[in-house]
């Protein structure tokens, strides 16, 4: 499914970025568990919103939602 792949791809990017920074400093400021971090941000891995909240606000980022435009019609 598409959405499945676009969710494992977000979160495999987050976890490099999160790696990049230092994912025990992230951890800590989080105030999550390394493990438990790893596993939220694995291809496996279904965080909650809290948990990404947390992770991005300590990153410096946010997520923004926006809506999605209609498909056009084509004219007959």
């Amino acid at each position: 499914d598409d959405d499945d792949e676009a969710l494992v791809a977000f979160l495999v990017a987050l976890r490099d970025v999160a790696t990049a920074h230092g994912i025990t400093t992230i951890s800590k400021e989080a105030d999550l568990g390394r493990e438990s971090l790893y596993k939220a941000l694995s291809t496996s891995g279904n965080p909650k919103i809290a948990t990404l909240a947390v992770v991005l606000k300590t990153m410096g980022l946010k997520l923004s939602v926006e809506a999605k435009l209609p498909k056009r019609r084509r004219a007959s």
